[in-house]
């Protein structure tokens, strides 16, 4: 494919085929599942390059696709958990030490990865190893074989940190990730969404498309020649597939109203018609941003974004990939993904009728009723959450988060004693997992619960002293309870373990000099 038909790609070479993923179940069988929608990654992409890199410096792998359709970035939103980062310089060999072969002992386990520049068709990849360690705390021996020959063993290092490793030296450096400052991170602001409410052409306000079909939103205006071309296909398929699809006219023409008319009546188009004002445009093409019209927006029944078409499209284009989602149906992952997403950017009402429907497809669930307190807390309906965590509770009396927001929603119905002894069953149920106890903790200081914040991350770097990121949740616990003298010195204790970290500088100054 020439360059410059590459870049106005917007069909599909494999007939909109899903992205598959294969997982490991670790089982004796060594059986692998396919599991791409569990993971979010059942896209219909032509895909060209898949890389697994840590694109945001916050220790987990996040997933990197080039595609026929544009650059794909997945960040990976799982609790997180310990790893080890290992770089390599070479001092007798090609300086990036490929061929290396490294091996990392940590809980008794053996791990083992190799220095390489590619992995797959088009995929470079980057020259730092990763290594997954869960609830491990420290690395018992790092062992690499060198290009040369040589084979060099380090002993007892500390997880959570890039560990640079140079050939013919004793000591191995440690420094910490290259995180995104606070404040760069991309705010998310709301995902494009069928069921945003807009502006009609008669003035009427309504949701833009129904739930549980697809749904076609064209962005157009009158003046635009693509549009006029791109428009009588449109018609036709809307008038094809009727009430199967919803097909809806999205006009960034707001002032000449008359002329959006005569369009309507000169195409003879038979779908509802909306007006893309400040907030539909934000939504979907983000802030300040202007619409390269034509643009097509195509969601699938269960309300994800499958493809987004920039131009004018063709009939046979968007007739393939409708008839694409004929034979998917709607899979619980999808509801799941869509829940997690409508989450994610708060539309909390939205995720508590997909969280719903997830339950009424499988009752024995408990997470999705645990997300339904969540959003019911976030939306300031306390009975409705409290509902919710109590049958959490009941089904499932070891779920520490449950508990502790069970006792959040009764503290704030007046019920103290009650939310009490929820969170001192939550405390308990912590254990001395550092990741359960940081997670608790950091859910006590957002809901203001101080003491029970203190007591676990007291407990969280007590279980994991070396781990800079503990300290420092423990100090920010300190800070906004008005504990200054006590976040200050675990802010001095994580600064001691990662002396490069700055973030962990900024916020150590910004407490001010100590009273005399």
């Amino acid at each position: 494919m020439l360059p410059e038909a590459r870049r106005d790609f917007r069909g599909s070479f494999s007939g909109y085929e899903r992205d598959r993923l294969f997982y490991n179940t670790n089982e004796p069988s060594d059986r692998f599942v396919q599991s791409a929608y569990v993971f979010g990654l059942d896209a219909d992409h032509d895909g060209r390059a898949a890389a697994p890199v840590d694109i945001d410096g916050d220790g987990d792998l996040d997933l990197a696709l080039v595609t026929l359709q544009g650059l794909r970035l997945f960040e990976n939103t799982a609790a997180p958990q310990h790893f080890a980062r290992v770089r390599l310089t070479a001092s007798r060999s090609e300086a990036h030490a490929v061929g290396a072969t490294v091996e990392m002992t940590a809980d008794g386990v053996v791990r083992r990865d190799f220095v390489t520049i590619t992995e797959g068709f088009q995929t470079q990849v980057p020259f730092d190893l990763h290594f997954g360690l869960g609830s491990v705390t420290t690395i018992e021996a790092l062992e690499v074989q060198w290009p040369s020959g040589d084979v060099e063993r380090w002993t007892d290092l500390p997880v959570d940190q890039l560990l640079l490793v140079r050939e013919g030296t004793a000591e191995v450096v440690v420094e910490a990730l290259g995180r995104w400052p606070d404040g760069t991170r991309p705010n998310v602001i709301g995902a494009p969404t069928p069921t945003l409410e807009a502006r009609q052409l008669d003035g009427d306000v309504a949701p833009i498309a129904g739930e549980r079909r697809p749904a076609v939103i064209n962005f157009w205006a009158p003046w635009c020649a693509p549009c006029n071309v791109e428009l009588p296909q449109l018609v036709n398929l809307a008038e094809r597939y009727g009430d199967e699809v919803d097909f809806v006219g999205m006009s960034v023409e707001l002032a000449d109203l008359d002329s959006v008319r005569a369009s309507i009546e000169r195409f003879a188009i038979p779908y509802a018609q909306f007006l893309a004002d400040e907030t539909v445009m934000e939504r979907f093409f983000g802030d300040g941003a202007q619409a390269a019209l034509p643009s097509t927006y195509v969601f699938d029944q269960a309300g994800r974004l499958r493809r987004l078409f920039r131009g004018a499209l063709t009939e046979a284009d968007l007739d393939a990939l409708l008839l694409s989602f004929r034979d998917e149906g709607v899979f619980e992952a999808d509801l799941e993904l869509v829940a997690r997403t409508s989450f994610r950017v708060g539309e909390y009402e939205k995720a508590i009728d997909y969280y719903r429907r997830l339950i009424d497809a499988d009752p024995r669930r408990v997470q999705p009723l645990y997300q339904i307190g969540l959003a019911s807390l976030r939306l300031g309906n306390v009975d409705d959450a409290r509902e919710a965590f109590e049958q959490v509770v009941a089904r499932s009396p070891t779920h520490v988060l449950a508990q502790f927001n069970l006792g959040m929603a009764r503290f704030r119905s007046g019920d103290v004693g009650a939310a009490l002894r929820n969170f001192q069953a939550a405390s308990g149920l912590a254990g001395s997992d550092p990741v359960v106890l940081r997670q608790l903790g950091n859910a006590a200081v957002e809901a203001g619960q101080f003491w029970l914040a203190s007591d676990v991350l007291d407990r969280a770097v007590a279980a994991s002293p070396t781990l800079a990121s503990a300290w420092i949740d423990k100090a920010r616990a300190h800070r906004a309870g008005g504990q200054i003298d006590r976040a200050r010195e675990s802010y001095t204790r994580a600064l001691e373990l990662e002396p490069t970290n700055d973030l962990i500088r900024q916020e150590l100054d910004g407490l001010g000099a100590p009273q005399e």
